[in-house]
């Protein structure tokens, strides 16, 4: 909820969890790490979502969808995966959006850790048009 300039989660949910075939008895962390990163936007886990949140109103809880959630370690988690996700939330979904991001290490130094960001209008209309690199 959206209140003056403050905006309220009061509900999270995860996706779904998905088992990935193992390579040589081993999972591959580059295919994990993609496949939780490309999870906002797979159109399984977008109705996933949308059926969620119909639940939640089904039992008289104020549901909205406002963003996604995601951990960092040591406040690392700006990538090219991250900037896609909250691209396509803040285009498809709702310019004020977020993007909540947990610092586990920070917060097991005994203070929780929660920031919350958004792309700028300026970085949204340089990234639709391309002229936006990781380089």
């Amino acid at each position: 909820m959206d209140a003056k300039s403050t905006l309220e989660i009061t509900n999270s949910f995860p996706f779904p969890a998905v088992d990935l075939p193992a390579t040589d008895g081993h999972h591959d962390s580059n295919a994990i790490s993609n496949y939780a990163a490309a999870a906002p936007t797979a159109k399984a886990n977008t109705a996933y979502q949308n059926e969620m949140i119909r639940k939640l109103r089904e039992v008289n809880v104020d549901a909205n969808n406002v963003g996604w959630y995601t951990s960092a370690n040591l406040g690392n988690f700006v990538n090219i995966n991250m900037i896609e996700n909250q691209f396509h939330y803040q285009k498809e979904l709702n310019e004020r959006t977020v993007a909540i991001v947990h610092d586990v290490s920070r917060s097991s130094q005994g203070s929780l850790s929660l920031r919350a960001f958004r792309l700028s209008p300026a970085f949204m209309t340089a990234y639709k048009e391309k002229k936006f690199t990781v380089e």
